[in-house]
């Protein structure tokens, strides 16, 4: 037991998940861990077979807990809003209880080899499964819209849910119960049954796909040698993590030598800030370029989502790099990255208030949680979002416009 009545692997799993968010799981060692929780390194194994066995159980206890407490407060709930309502504030409250940990989770999954991964992913279903069902249930009751798919309104909602233990600060922001008001407001405007939501055709959401054309409708040109590296460092970043990932294995993607690699940069910092700085900048100046074609604040609102998913999906992995993996940035070059970040939210920010001086967003919700709500959104498709699947990137676009605009519309 710790001094708050801990017991020593709940306090391991604090202490490891934290080593790991800011270094990184590769990049830390059991040594460390054992050192920051004061104890020998030898004592470290009385509680788990190495560093893999403690992201396993870290990952593995956040999720049990986050499915018995959902199914807990959900199977006590009257009706099918109130089912959702409860599930909202139960996981918001869990995940955000957990912060750290389900932060390590959501960066640090891929480094499990099987059969550990398997087992997280098997729970992780489990989860999805019974989020899913509390919708499906609304549905059937008539309580919740079905001209969306419950995939997509479960997708929909885990998307503002999760994004919130990236930005989530105790006592810099409103308290988990507050947030979740206001989450719970958004979201089931967005997906209430009745005549007063955005319209969304099921028939929109089904049919053959076709590769999007470039944003600015002209043919993509050939990448140079540069942008080639940049694809490989980012394809095997997103794949092993960066601090797990080497020259050496970039390289050998593009089939030369590693000291060829030097022409082009000094380390393996260098490719990922130039990854980070780009992709930040490609998304704002295709968002920016698109929102200028109107001065509707409304019809501004629905192309930024449209541009953004379409931005995203285009860029997919380097996206999922920037936002996993910028922490591992020293000094300067995390300043300069999170500025530019910064500088996308303020964008997105200011059209959301146009639209809101011109009374087409409601105001009983601050700016700044609704430009969360819809960062949480649209980032989070980069997790899951599948080139083959069933939506293009267009019909995904208005499957968020349609929940994000009912729910965000003014009275």
């Amino acid at each position: 037991m710790d001094p708050a009545g801990r017991p020593t692997g709940e306090r391991l799993f604090d202490i490891a998940a934290a080593l790991f968010c800011e270094k990184g799981y590769a990049a830390t060692t059991t040594r460390e861990i054992a050192t920051a929780a004061g104890i020998q390194q030898a004592s470290l194994y009385y509680h788990v077979a190495g560093k893999e066995d403690l992201l396993h159980q870290i990952c593995v206890s956040s999720l049990e807990q986050l499915f018995g407490d959902v199914e807990s407060a959900v199977s006590s709930a009257n009706g099918p809003l109130e089912r959702i309502e409860v599930l909202v504030r139960t996981h918001l409250r869990t995940i955000l209880r957990h912060q750290i940990r389900h932060v390590t989770m959501l960066n640090e999954l891929r480094a499990l080899s099987e059969p550990h991964r398997t087992a997280v992913m098997a729970l992780r279903k489990k989860y999805a499964g019974l989020v899913r069902s509390v919708l499906e249930d609304a549905q059937a009751a008539g309580a919740v819209r079905t001209d969306i798919p419950a995939r997509y309104l479960y997708l929909a909602l885990l998307n503002i849910l999760n994004w919130a233990v990236l930005w989530f600060r105790r006592g810099q922001t409103l308290s988990e119960d507050q947030i979740a008001r206001i989450f719970t407001s958004i979201y089931l405007r967005g997906a209430a049954a009745g005549a007063e939501h955005v319209p969304m055709a099921v028939s929109t959401l089904r049919g053959s796909r076709r590769k999007s054309p470039p944003l600015n409708g002209a043919a993509e040109p050939r990448p140079s040698t540069f942008e080639r590296l940049l694809d490989a460092a980012a394809t095997l970043f997103a794949q092993k993590g960066y601090a797990a990932a080497s020259t050496r294995e970039i390289a050998g993607i593009l089939g030369i030598r590693k000291a060829s690699l030097y022409y082009h940069i000094e380390n393996k910092e260098d490719l990922l800030y130039a990854i980070c700085k780009s992709s930040l900048d490609q998304i704002r100046r295709d968002v920016a370029a698109a929102i200028e074609k109107t001065g509707d604040p409304l019809e501004r609102t629905r192309i930024l989502v449209q541009a953004h998913i379409r931005s995203l999906v285009r860029d997919q992995i380097a996206h999922s790099v920037a936002v996993g993996e910028m922490h591992a940035l020293s000094g300067t070059r995390l300043k300069e990255v999170i500025a530019l970040r910064d500088a996308y939210e303020e964008l997105v920010r200011s059209v959301l208030q146009d639209a809101r001086k011109a009374g087409v967003l409601r105001d009983d919700v601050s700016v700044k949680y609704l430009c969360l709500i819809l960062l949480g959104l649209l980032n989070r498709v980069e997790m899951w979002y599948r080139h083959d699947g069933a939506l293009s990137p267009e019909q995904l676009a208005r499957v968020f416009e349609a929940i994000f605009l009912t729910g965000a519309a003014a009275r």
